[in-house]
């Protein structure tokens, strides 16, 4: 039986910096030594291929379509990093296809037999990663919102990150998303937490402002939402407008973001 843990990140809306969030994640784990697979279930408005700037021939609309003929197999279409990006573990990708005709293809696929068919696809692809690839994290990246293919992969994780920023329109709709949907992912063994994300505080100024009040703020929210928060990322202008971040996490280590998403990650690890 395997060990490994499947983890999906989820938000109310966009914007909320979730892909940069579980992308650094990922690779933060492989960094250390992990087997670390990242799969973008974002089948909506998928930015993986974008952010890693890669461009595979198969993808996951591949595996799930399941058409007739040869079954696409997970190690089809997964890209391994490690050797690139001088990783200790592994880091494999799994990319979604950016692609008008296969997003417009899922938007249409809501029908249950479509659903239930693409899920069973992906269980099978999931059991292969953990039982001959021995991942330690399968990661999810997921649409943000209440969707029909979202609530589907949500409901495969073990543990589920809520991201969120500390606004009105964050707060009170993701006290709605748990409300519809966490409550019942719960009832069937998933555990849900929330990742505060772009949070004052990487300025002096913000500090100001917020440090002192933030200890009491997370209190807060936990006693508001009933939900744990297990971390806090502050919002650094140089990585929110870069014209193209990419792995603060492996590539600037000393960076007070990658300090604080190591600080997450080692929390993250000891939910477990």
């Amino acid at each position: 039986m395997t060990k490994g843990k499947t983890i999906a990140l989820h938000s109310y809306k966009g914007g909320t910096g979730k892909t940069t969030l579980i992308a650094n994640l990922a690779a933060y784990y492989a960094k250390i030594g992990l087997k670390v697979c990242l799969l973008d279930f974002d089948l909506y408005a998928p930015t993986l291929s974008m952010y890693f700037r890669k461009d595979p021939n198969l993808n996951l609309n591949d595996l799930l379509r399941g058409e007739t003929g040869r079954e696409v197999e997970i190690r089809d279409l997964l890209v391994d990093l490690s050797p690139e990006l001088g990783l200790n573990g592994k880091l494999y990708l799994g990319f979604s296809s950016p692609g008008k005709e296969d997003i417009n293809e899922i938007e249409i696929k809501h029908e249950q037999k479509w659903q239930l068919a693409a899920i069973k696809r992906f269980l099978r692809a999931k059991r292969q990663l953990f039982e001959e690839l021995e991942i330690d994290y399968l990661f999810l990246d997921t649409s943000p919102g209440i969707r029909y293919w979202s609530i589907n992969a949500l409901a495969t994780a073990d543990l589920l990150f809520l991201i969120m920023k500390n606004s009105d329109m964050d707060i009170g709709g993701t006290k709605k998303m748990i409300a519809d949907i966490y409550e019942s992912l719960a009832g069937l063994g998933a555990k849900y937490f929330i990742i505060l994300n772009k949070v004052p505080g990487a300025l002096p100024a913000d500090e100001l402002r917020w440090g002192a009040d933030e200890k009491a703020f997370e209190s807060g929210l936990e006693k508001d939402i009933g939900t744990k928060i297990v971390g806090s990322i502050p919002c650094f202008c140089d990585i929110q407008f870069s014209k193209h971040e990419f792995l603060y996490a492996v590539n600037q280590p000393n960076h007070p973001f990658s300090k604080s998403l190591a600080t997450l990650a080692e929390n993250i690890r000891g939910l477990q």
